[in-house]
């Protein structure tokens, strides 16, 4: 019997063959998956955007979408995944400009952006995520300064 323990169960979708790729857009019923904690579809051959959906997945913990062929703006409800640790969406062909709502990611560890085609100014909120300790903007579209609380707190 269980008594005064929460069990947690980690659900995970993955791709990693190297031969056997996913190719095709991201469903938008990946909302659907509410339970997932990683999501995983890194090196595939997926195309389009990145859906709306994807704020509803409110355990997320990891979610790595890079060297893909990933167009479009970075949608805002991305700022929905409070519990987000590891951001990854670079080698991508995402342009527009970075959510503010980014800053909604208290957990964030890891941001990794580089490579796309991103454009604007880096939004002050990502200085305030305390727990970030890697943040890569390179090869983007990014003008202005970097905020103040990422340059000398990171």
């Amino acid at each position: 019997m269980n008594r005064g323990r929460v069990l947690r169960r980690s659900f995970t979708i993955e791709t990693k063959s190297p031969t056997l790729k996913s190719s095709g857009a991201i469903p938008a019923e990946i909302g659907n998956l509410v339970n997932l904690n990683y999501l995983y579809l890194q090196n595939n051959e997926l195309t389009g955007s990145i859906p709306i959906e994807i704020g509803n997945l409110s355990n997320l913990i990891g979610l790595k979408l890079y060297g893909n062929q990933l167009s479009g703006s970075i949608p805002s409800e991305i700022g929905n995944l409070e519990s987000l640790a590891y951001l990854s969406f670079f080698l991508n062909d995402l342009n527009g400009q970075i959510p503010p709502e980014i800053g909604n990611l208290t957990d964030l560890e890891h941001l990794h952006l580089h490579d796309n085609d991103l454009s604007g100014s880096i939004p002050v909120e990502i200085g305030e995520l305390t727990n970030l300790s890697q943040l890569y903007l390179n090869q983007n579209q990014l003008t202005g300064p970097v905020p103040s609380a990422v340059s000398y707190t990171h």
